[in-house]
């Protein structure tokens, strides 16, 4: 390589690590001014993945669920009619059924719907109880208090599993889920897992206290009424039926794909772990090396084109090409096909890329590349003065 051409590459490659240096300064003053709290908030809550769920719901036909089934129980309350609802489910003979409700406590004015409510906990070992974990109850490493049904203590061998796995209370999207928790003393599988395991009848993923990825990718879930289980069986049949409240305006969740009910944030859950298409985040490393190498290529491809434009004899040509719009324009669809790049590695292999630095530096590469003239041409004639 010649002098000149070594002297060009390393001008490309400064150019690139100030531009990043450019984009780290930006975000240090963002974080640390409480005026731009806001932006910080709303840029932490964004994910490039939220826009590609949507584009993959755009003009398609979406996909109904083969593996689960809500029964919308929204309207009972009493718990003789919630058992002979879930009895009714039970009899379509579905894979597991997973119940999203706990039945504290006992109702001494309704002794007959608890003894038919743990009646039918008792008589079908196919089903899944909800137990809820206490927020204020823990120490830092465990749940010390869980909250269970009734009857939990005296039906041997009842399966349970825990619902409300909540991802972060300051975090306003739900993206991912436990798949266990830490409750007096022993690990406790999630809803999602505990259902998912028993559809596929193996565990899918090891029981720890960690968080699962789900794919938002938009798909229907079918929503029985409590009232015409016999009627939809077919549906019910050797799948995953969830069995709570699908239309309870309390228990509602910010998603990729809008507000939805806790049951189908649990059905999206359970869909993702079955079909084992959970999102993976690129390895830092990997977003860190790549992302230069982008904005690397992209100041070289913009030079290229500077000295194609340059070599133009039309003048007006020239001039129309050099102007700042047709730059951002230009700028801006290659932009564009960096993210569509990243699109089709997300859709085709379920990995996320974080763009963000490299999209932000690629704004800086004009600033830093003048910035770096100005510092060489600084230090040659320093040295030349010596």
């Amino acid at each position: 390589m010649s002098k000149k051409a070594d002297r060009t590459m390393k001008h490309y490659v400064m150019a690139t690590i100030i531009a990043f240096c450019i984009v780290a300064i930006y975000a240090l003053f963002a974080i640390n001014l409480k005026i731009l709290n806001p932006l910080v908030q709303a840029l932490k809550e964004y994910s490039i993945t939220d826009f590609y769920y949507q584009v993959i719901g755009i003009g398609e036909e979406r996909d109904t669920s083969r593996i689960v089934t809500i029964v919308d129980m929204t309207e009972l309350t009493d718990r003789r009619d919630i058992a002979y609802a879930l009895r009714e489910v039970q009899e379509q003979q579905p894979k597991v059924i997973g119940v999203d409700i706990v039945f504290e406590g006992l109702k001494p004015d309704n002794p007959e719907g608890d003894s038919l409510i743990a009646a039918v906990a008792a008589s079908d070992t196919s089903t899944v109880f909800a137990v809820q974990y206490l927020d204020d109850s823990f120490d830092g490493e465990q749940f010390t208090k869980a909250r269970q049904s009734f009857f939990a203590d005296t039906i041997p061998h009842l399966k349970e599993a825990l619902a409300n796995m909540i991802l972060d209370k300051n975090d306003g999207l739900k993206r991912q889920i436990n798949l266990g928790k830490k409750v007096k003393g022993r690990m406790q599988p999630s809803m999602i897992k505990r259902l998912s395991d028993e559809y596929a009848e193996q565990e899918i993923l090891p029981l720890k206290d960690k968080m699962m990825k789900i794919n938002w990718a938009p798909i229907e879930f079918r929503v029985i009424p409590y009232d015409s289980v016999a009627y939809y069986g077919d549906y019910l049949t050797d799948r995953i039926v969830l069995f709570g409240a699908y239309s309870d305006l309390t228990d509602m969740h910010l998603t990729p794909n809008g507000k939805i009910p806790g049951i189908k944030l649990l059905a999206y859950g359970i869909e993702t772990m079955v079909k084992q298409t959970n999102i993976k985040d690129a390895p830092w490393w990997i977003t860190a090396i790549l992302s230069f190498f982008i904005v690397l290529f992209t100041k070289l491809l913009f030079d290229k084109a500077d000295k194609f434009v340059k070599s133009r004899k039309n003048r007006f040509l020239r001039i129309g090409l050099k102007t700042a719009l047709v730059m951002g324009i230009l700028k801006f669809l290659w932009m564009s096909l960096i993210m569509y790049i990243g699109f089709i590695v997300f859709a085709r292999f379920n990995i996320s890329i974080n763009l963000a630095w490299a999209l932000s530096a690629i704004a800086f590469t004009g600033a830093a590349a003048d910035l770096y003239n100005v510092i060489y041409q600084s230090f040659s004639k320093k040295e030349e003065s010596l």
